[in-house]
């Protein structure tokens, strides 16, 4: 594609097309991964728990050794 901005558009398809959704407990099946699917998001603001579900969903949430304080909190004031 041309380094130009808005001149041209993609007129060919997408390469690799997903065949299959991704599932993080596919290949690890260890204790901590079944207790963080497991794990319910409570007591969050919803921007908040919209993050944590994706980052389970996607391998990528680590459990906090202590809680962490919300970034909207901030952008309210």
């Amino acid at each position: 594609m041309s380094s130009q901005k808005g001149n041209m558009t993609r007129s060919w398809p997408q390469t690799h097309q997903n065949m299959f959704t991704f599932k993080n407990d596919k290949f690890d099946k260890s204790v901590q991964t079944k207790k963080i699917n497991a794990k319910r998001h409570d007591g969050v603001c919803q921007c908040c728990k919209e993050v944590l579900e994706w980052r389970v969903k996607y391998s990528k949430y680590k459990p906090l050794s202590k809680p962490k304080k919300c970034v909207n909190v901030y952008k309210r004031q």
